[in-house]
């Protein structure tokens, strides 16, 4: 699949099309929407359902979010799908110490969800009438950030090649010296995916930013997601992504 994103990615017009036509929708239903868009022009995979309902009566019980072929293994298999950014609050591997931004979502409730309730759907007598032998699947993806030159723990379950973050304090952002770098400060949807610029239009200092943040939080706006670009043969690219945090989070968010 990382082959077919690649391609993808080097030909916007189809996929800007696609999601002109889908319109506005939450970060989670748009990285949804991109998982299968891609599938559908991935060769290996057959796309059979998405956000497959169940219901018991007039009540939906739940939702699978992705039937398919597996072409490759011959398989039919049950994908769920989760997009999650995670801030490690102590150097702790327990998934419970991975928080959300607004505190009100971990990792450890997350991951209880979705092995407990979500991937089980499969396994009901009305799925298995149409696929008896449908295999789940777990795709979560995102970015766990750990505290800025601290120690940390992998979080039990993480894969070691996770992609990584930092999160800090305004203080100590503010304290940076960052001659060389740009930073962005990211707006969902924007959260997912790499980004590149061919000129710095859209990037600000360092200094700018901390002031960004600064006014978010005084209007009592929760953890700002900020990254790092890098000048790299006329091109800027994305380095590094922190979570500027206010003062004494996460016990101050409301």
């Amino acid at each position: 699949m990382q082959e077919v994103l690649r391609d993808l990615d080097a030909d916007g017009e189809r996929i800007n099309s696609y999601f002109e036509k889908l319109g506005p929708m939450p970060m989670g239903r748009y990285f949804e929407q991109l998982i299968f868009f891609a599938i559908q022009h991935d060769s290996e995979y057959e796309l059979l359902e998405e956000n497959r309902q169940i219901f018991d009566g007039k009540i939906t019980r739940g939702e699978l979010d992705l039937i398919l072929h597996n072409h490759r293994s011959g398989a039919i298999e049950h994908w769920e799908i989760a997009l999650k950014f995670y801030l490690q609050i102590q150097n702790n591997s327990q998934p419970e110490y991975m928080l959300g931004p607004s505190t009100r979502d971990n990792l450890g409730k997350k991951l209880e969800k979705l092995l407990g309730a979500q991937i089980p759907l499969s396994q009901i007598d009305e799925i298995q009438k149409d696929y008896p032998a449908i295999e789940p699947k777990l795709m979560v993806k995102g970015i766990f950030f750990y505290p800025w030159q601290q120690n940390w723990s992998l979080s039990e379950g993480v894969s070691t090649d996770h992609l990584k973050g930092a999160w800090l304090s305004l203080e100590t952002l503010a304290s940076i010296s960052d001659s060389s770098g740009k930073w962005l400060l990211r707006k969902k949807p924007s959260w997912i995916g790499g980004l590149q610029f061919s000129n710095d239009k859209f990037l600000q200092s360092i200094t700018e930013i901390a002031a960004q943040c600064s006014v978010a939080f005084a209007e009592k706006k929760g953890p700002q997601f900020i990254s790092r670009f890098k000048l790299l043969d006329g091109i800027w690219l994305e380095e590094s992504y922190f979570f500027v945090c206010p003062d004494k989070w996460p016990e101050n968010q409301e």
